[in-house]
């Protein structure tokens, strides 16, 4: 079974029960969960906020925490998963074991 992607915070904070976030497990958004949050609001950032939050499980509390950096990375990541691109390619993780290795490799020719 693959690993469970997260994403790796450059700047770690702790959250507002008190648990040192250092990674946020991701996961995979449905329409559903869109459409519960359109339900909520129709401001497009608290909308987008909302749905950032349920992909890395935090409280928009805890969403509000995060450093401008790891911010960024977290709407990149909303985006591409949006766009149906492999995110363990955006998070600069490969999908094949060894695959750095292989792509260096030991060049005879």
């Amino acid at each position: 079974m693959a690993d469970k992607l997260c994403l790796t915070l450059k700047f770690p904070f702790k959250s507002a029960a008190g648990v040192q976030l250092e990674t946020l497990p991701i996961k995979r958004v449905k329409r559903k969960d869109i459409s519960a949050c359109q339900a909520l609001t129709k401001d497009e950032s608290v909308l987008e906020d909302m749905i950032i939050a349920k992909i890395f499980n935090l409280t928009l509390e805890d969403l509000g925490e995060l450093d401008i950096a790891d911010s960024k990375s977290a709407t990149e990541v909303l985006r591409e998963m949006s766009n149906g691109r492999d995110l363990a390619e955006v998070l600069g993780r490969s999908t094949v074991d060894g695959a750095k290795d292989a792509a260096i490799g030991d060049s005879r020719t």
